[in-house]
């Protein structure tokens, strides 16, 4: 499942999250999240506790950008994120 949530305003976006959710084993982890929190947009990598084992920052695209970013690269590699984390569960 993606969870996207943004705010707009005149058609800006002023701050955004997506969030890739997995269920394994009856219960949901996040795997992976893109926002613009600390003013710059970026991706959290996280691990089977939900803390941030990578951050990737963008400060090269806006927040609009990065949104379409998050949005695209979530729809084309969800299945290489969810095999790789099943791995890390596997491992613990």
């Amino acid at each position: 499942m993606v969870y996207v949530y943004f705010a707009a305003e005149k058609g800006e976006i002023k701050g955004f999250v997506v969030k890739l959710l997995c269920e394994f084993e009856g219960e949901w982890h996040e795997v992976l999240r893109y926002d613009s929190g600390h003013d710059c947009p970026h991706k959290d990598i996280l691990d089977i506790k939900g803390a941030v084992i990578r951050k990737i920052w963008y400060e090269y695209l806006d927040n609009s950008q990065a949104l379409t970013m998050a949005i695209t690269e979530i729809k084309g590699s969800y299945e290489f994120y969810k095999e790789r984390y099943m791995k890390w569960l596997k491992r613990n």
